[in-house]
């Protein structure tokens, strides 16, 4: 876990990919984008079998396109148009140590969730009241999970064997989130110009 931190440190840095001020229309095309992140990634997850054996409640943890999809429906997006919204392109299986690594980036948003709740809230306080499933996912069990969570790659068996592999797929899965959501969100002013 500690490598996985510091490896990602620089990528995840800036992950707010909400930062200063959200319309709704903002919070709906990112959660419409995040869909298409968790809905393509959870089915690769879902195929990796060996998963579950590293983490216990992995089937568990991949139902967040659920939650995005409830969401969505309560921001006015119909149901059936859901399967219509782009989903970000996936290898169809991923192997252990991979699934491990993209594992880390998935739940990593749910620390930055209960953080962008609680900013949104003021905000967007309606659209927070009715469509927050997915930033409040595990509500106040988000830290106990993020723990577990690290327990189990911590005892990954292979970690000697295939740690550089996990670190690498959460270090890619990271830029990859990144510039999946991020073509969607309003433009920021440079931090140089800033």
């Amino acid at each position: 876990m500690a490598q996985l931190r510091d490896a990602t440190a620089v990528i995840r840095e800036d992950r707010d990919l909400l930062a200063g001020r959200v319309s709704w229309l903002d919070y709906r095309l990112y959660l419409a984008r995040m869909y298409g992140f968790h809905a393509a990634i959870e089915r690769a997850l879902m195929s990796s079998r060996q998963l579950a054996t590293v983490v216990d409640d992995a089937k568990l943890r991949n139902h967040k396109a659920a939650l995005l999809a409830h969401d969505l429906v309560a921001l006015g997006i119909e149901r059936h148009d859901l399967t219509r919204l782009p989903r970000m392109p996936v290898a169809g299986s991923l192997q252990l140590p991979e699934a491990l690594g993209w594992t880390y980036v998935v739940e990593s948003l749910t620390l930055g969730g209960k953080q962008l709740i609680r900013r949104l809230s003021r905000q967007l306080p309606p659209e927070v009241m009715t469509a927050s499933a997915y930033l409040g996912c595990y509500g106040e069990e988000v830290t106990e999970r993020w723990r577990q969570l690290g327990d189990a790659l911590d005892d990954f068996e292979h970690v000697d064997r295939d740690g550089d592999r996990v670190v690498a797929a959460a270090s890619a899965g990271f830029l990859r989130m990144r510039s999946w959501v991020q073509p969607v969100l309003p433009a920021r002013p440079s931090r140089l110009h800033a």
